[in-house]
């Protein structure tokens, strides 16, 4: 079994909208000018990084935007232009949830499990409903189309419908989700993070920011994917944590094979869980979980969301035959963490550590991403599969170095170089986005 990474590219509609449900960077760069052009090129090179570790590597093109459909739900008709116009005057931020180039932070597109988990031993995906925030709602639809297109030779497999767009079942995908194995990756352990439960006690939920994701949408994304309740654990994220700006699991803990790197503060009471897990592990694989706590002490919440470290990529290299060529790992950090000297100094530790298995690390510049509150892990969904079903997957979606030189030659060429919610309604923009859809289209076939 091997774990292959899909990224969105960045859409040339990239913005500064400040639309994310208690994301910090986000509110905190509302309205300030953006970078498409170096936004999707960062994004490509990170993308590019992994594949040449030997990761096999997918891309998602960029979802058509503005979303007229959107706009017309909301009351504004007419053609294009005017839907434009008049959402600029009446509705400025329904207009910049059309225009949301969100789908660029794949790990929020679904929950994607393995065949060797489920009771049925197919591939199940739940695209995510997204419904938390109303820019990214409109998501759920043109996902399904997307994973249909990636998985359609696969003869094993289910894409299921969105859960149902009603506020108990808020779904945020696999940034709430982790998946814990032997390093064979044929033993799974799946593992959800969820923000609240209907049960939970006033001292249980956020106080500051509405919890995204809820443990009754876990609940049922589990049973949909037929998950042995036995390998199924429910992590609790910390209110404190989601308060600081923490709002997907995956801002505050990461994983990779068997092991789980997490802040103090990610999960509330879940010693318990953990407990349970690390037990299931050792007795089912005959392999400990090799569990890293970091202190509040050695890492601040506020420097863990500042750095965005826990967003980081654990990436095992691969070589080009499928064999691993070594048992060891390359962390993949936002350049912000050079930058914030208690990720610095953690990282140092880490590496230095021979009981870790992380030897190598790599900074990524992700300005763009970051200034949105989307680092690395955030660009990224994880899937694990075996290599006959690799071999299966589309392959005009796979990133090779051609592609990658496709790709970044359009952006370059066609992609603009800043934008303003001024932009936003002139007819010119429109028509440049069509054709960077044409040209994308192209590039694949």
């Amino acid at each position: 079994m091997i774990e292959i990474n899909i990224d969105g590219i960045v859409g040339p509609t990239h913005h500064f909208g400040g639309l994310g449900v208690g994301n910090v960077a986000s509110m905190e760069n509302q309205d300030q000018a953006s970078h498409p052009r170096q936004a999707a090129l960062e994004g490509l090179q990170k993308a590019w990084l992994v594949m040449s570790l030997g990761v096999p590597q997918f891309v998602f093109l960029p979802s058509r935007r503005p979303s007229s459909s959107l706009l017309a739900q909301l009351g504004f008709g007419g053609s294009a232009e005017e839907q434009m116009v008049a959402a600029s005057l009446a509705a400025p931020r329904a207009l910049s949830a059309a225009y949301s180039s969100a789908f660029m932070w794949l790990a929020n597109a679904a929950t994607v499990t393995a065949a060797c988990d489920s009771g049925d031993g197919q591939l199940h995906c739940t695209p995510a409903n997204l419904i938390s925030s109303w820019h990214r709602a409109s998501e759920a639809s043109e996902r399904g189309p997307q994973f249909e297109s990636l998985f359609k030779h696969l003869r094993c497999k289910q894409i299921h419908a969105p859960l149902p767009s009603i506020l108990p079942l808020r779904d945020e995908g696999a940034a709430n989700h982790m998946r814990l194995c032997d390093p064979s990756g044929k033993s799974g352990f799946n593992v959800f993070s969820y923000g609240v439960d209907e049960d939970a006690t006033a001292d249980e939920q956020p106080r500051r920011f509405l919890a995204r994701h809820t443990l009754a949408a876990s609940r049922s994304v589990a049973r949909l994917h037929q998950l042995n309740p036995d390998r199924t654990y429910f992590l609790h994220q910390h209110p404190r944590a989601i308060d600081a700006g923490v709002f997907h699991n995956d801002v505050i803990a990461t994983s990779c094979d068997h092991m789980l790197l997490h802040h103090e503060f990610a999960f509330l009471n879940g010693d318990n869980v953990l407990q349970r897990l690390e037990a299931d592990m050792l007795r089912t694989c005959k392999l400990p979980l090799l569990r890293i706590e970091v202190s509040d002490s050695e890492m601040p919440l506020a420097d863990a969301v500042r750095s965005y470290f826990f967003n980081s990529q654990i990436v095992k290299p691969i070589k080009v035959n499928g064999q691993s060529s070594s048992p060891r790992y390359v962390l993949i950090c936002p350049h912000h963490c050079q930058e914030v000297k208690s990720a610095s100094k953690l990282i140092e530790r880490l590496i230095a550590d021979a009981e870790i298995p992380i030897d190598e690390v790599k900074f990524v510049r992700l300005a763009e991403s970051m200034a949105n509150g989307g680092g690395p892990a955030c660009l990224r969904l994880r899937v694990m599969l075996s290599e006959n079903d690799i071999e299966r997957l589309n392959p005009k979606m796979r990133l090779t170095t051609k592609l990658f030189d496709r790709l970044s030659s359009i952006v370059e060429k066609f992609y603009p170089e800043s934008l303003t919610a001024s932009d936003f309604y002139q007819p010119a923009l429109i028509e440049q986005h069509e054709r960077i859809e044409t040209e994308f289209l192209t590039a694949i076939e």
